[in-house]
């Protein structure tokens, strides 16, 4: 799909994608499904275009997976992204701003769950786009990776105890198997929604961009049902017919129990 000079912050709903004006120089594409589950869980935004302002030279987009069950998870991961989104929109972009904004998501998401805090949280990846520079935050096991040059590299860390036992089997302390194939493997150590959130990945990292590269923001119903070349393989010039492609791959599988999935897909031209 290609995009005018003219053309703002426009949804094709058959292709899935945003189409940025040219002097950006980034495409973005969409893809959200409930997968098998009753609710969907995932949440997220993307800031608006405004062609004719051209003061305006940055784009904020925000993914959040939520957990707990039912609407707990879906509370904790629509606080976190109007939280996060109306924070951007102030425009107080001072240093630390992104630590400032996810302890904002953290609190509106605690609010959120109300007598359910503590049993219900979210993920989440924001990035704030300028010309070719990322900044990035991120809490939980969600993915922001970075397609260069043929390669899939995961850019942030998993707050999982999955982690801490890789880190364990790496000194020896417990066998490579154990680290694999443990009970609390995928029990998070780090998400929105925890009363006391200290571990924040991303905090004062930018990425410099180069042509040709893609930013993917997924939730684990993605990468937990695609391979890394499964994913790779389904990226094409056309941000639109990725998403698409990307959604279909994941469709195909037929997983019983199919987690919802969002990914946000950017390439930079």
């Amino acid at each position: 799909m290609s995009c005018g000079e003219k053309t703002v912050d426009l949804s094709v709903e058959r292709g899935y994608a945003v189409c940025v004006p040219k002097r950006y120089g980034i495409q973005i594409g969409k893809l959200h499904g409930i997968g098998k589950r009753e609710n969907q869980e995932d949440a997220f935004a993307i800031s608006e275009i405004k062609d004719d302002d051209v003061s305006q030279n940055d784009i904020f987009v925000v993914l959040a997976d939520g957990m707990g069950g039912m609407q707990d998870g879906e509370r904790a991961s629509s606080a976190a992204v109007i939280s996060c989104m109306q924070y951007y929109e102030q425009g107080d972009f001072k240093p630390d701003w992104m630590k400032d904004m996810v302890l904002n998501a953290n609190d509106a998401a605690i609010e959120a769950l109300g007598s359910s805090a503590g049993s219900g949280g979210s993920t989440l990846i924001a990035v704030q786009i300028c010309e070719m520079k990322v900044k990035w935050v991120s809490v939980g096991d969600s993915h922001l990776y970075l397609y260069r040059d043929g390669e899939l590299k995961q850019v942030n860390h998993d707050h999982n105890y999955g982690a801490v036992l890789d880190e364990q089997a790496k000194n020896g302390e417990i066998s490579q198997e154990e680290a694999l194939y443990h009970a609390r493997r995928k029990a998070l150590t780090s998400y929105i929604g925890l009363s006391d959130l200290e571990e924040i990945d991303g905090i004062g990292e930018t990425l410099d961009m180069k042509r040709g590269d893609y930013l993917l923001l997924l939730s684990d119903g993605v990468f937990g049902t695609l391979s890394d070349d499964e994913i790779i393989a389904n990226l094409h010039d056309s941000i639109g017919k990725s998403a698409l492609c990307i959604q279909a791959e994941i469709e195909s599988k037929r997983k019983a129990n199919q987690d919802n999935y969002t990914g946000i897909l950017i390439k930079f031209n």
